[in-house]
């Protein structure tokens, strides 16, 4: 409640296919246990700590103080040297949107991102670590839902992933803006910005595996009835007349029209991790209480958010909760804010 303040399969073949069948959602690794409903034990691949949650989606890692944005599947086929040998396939119909084959210029390591531009809201998939990344793919390519992208591996930058824990990392989500390019040009990173909108730090995403769990029980048929069934943890009002490339991206996400009207705000509803899965455009004949530029909390879950451990949207210390500094973040990179 918000708190308002004002089959089976050979390797190399076919992958896995889910319930319900009018869906194309496929799962993107060779092993069968998630269909078969196997725990978890049985196909995510944990850290170094052995602790299996921490190849899962959330405040997984560091003891719940830091956050893993998606699902590590280990593989169920190596060499005689012990490298994974699962292809990658890709997990809905869509457009590869970018292809980055150097494993030196990202901590993903070599990784693709595809675009299902068929869905509502048209929703990516990030798949990173690989070992190789078929020469078929590129930039602008039509993939099915199993389509082979590549190999499975341990590729990345900035640090090592042994043989024993090569695993295909995986996101679901959406991108924050497609002027992401500005904002990272603000900050002094040291470095340059080799994946353009399709950087890590532009995506923001969802459990994959609740999301798999969700269609694979019939309780969602697609990503839109999933992001809509996703609790609310906090409502945030920005006195802005900017339409963010976000908003005109994922329309979807829009509880009313815009157009022709005069623009003076936007209230959005953000989840637990940062997603801002609603929108609701404010006009200047609601005679808000506010100028162009303020930003401020109208409602939040505590239910949510006091347990939480890392990646808030609010803080929830002191008299009255405020926003935290990665949703400040969020928004700068939504409206272009300096």
């Amino acid at each position: 409640m918000l708190v308002r303040l004002s089959a089976i399969i050979l390797l190399g073949l076919l992958p896995w296919q889910l319930v319900p069948a009018a869906s194309n959602l496929s799962w993107p690794t060779p092993n069968p246990a998630f269909d078969q409903g196997q725990p978890v034990e049985a196909f995510v691949q944990p850290t170094a700590s052995g602790r299996i949650e921490s190849g899962l989606y959330g405040c997984t890692r560091n003891g719940g103080a830091r956050f893993h944005e998606g699902l590590d599947l280990f593989p169920i086929e190596r060499d005689r040297r012990g490298e994974a040998l699962d292809p990658i396939f890709a997990v809905l119909p869509g457009r590869v949107v970018h292809v980055s084959r150097v494993a030196g210029h990202s901590s993903y390591g070599r990784y693709l991102v595809v675009q299902h531009d068929g869905e509502s809201p048209a929703f990516h998939s990030l798949y990173a670590h690989m070992a190789s990344i078929d020469s078929a793919i590129k930039v602008g390519s039509r993939v099915e839902a199993g389509t082979v992208l590549g190999i499975m591996g341990r590729s990345a930058a900035g640090y090592t992933i042994p043989r024993t824990r090569a695993h295909l990392h995986l996101e679901l989500g959406l991108r924050l803006t497609d002027d992401f390019q500005t904002w990272f040009d603000r900050q002094s990173f040291g470095s340059s910005n080799r994946h353009g909108n399709w950087n890590g730090m532009n995506l923001v995403g969802v459990d994959p595996l609740d999301f798999y769990r969700a269609m694979q029980d019939g309780e969602v048929s697609d990503f839109h009835e999933y992001l809509r069934r996703l609790p609310v943890a906090a409502r945030i009002r920005v006195h802005s007349a900017t339409i963010p490339s976000f908003v005109e991206n994922y329309p979807v996400l829009l509880t009313r029209p815009y157009a022709e009207r005069e623009l003076v705000a936007w209230d959005i509803a953000f989840t637990q991790f940062g997603l801002p899965k609603e929108w609701t455009p404010r006009f200047a004949e609601e005679r808000l209480e506010g100028r162009p530029g303020d930003v401020r909390v109208l409602a939040y879950n505590p239910q949510l958010l006091e347990g939480q451990t890392c990646r808030r949207v609010i803080q929830m210390g002191g008299r009255v909760p405020t926003i935290a500094p990665g949703t400040v973040t969020t928004l700068k990179k939504l409206f272009g804010f300096r």
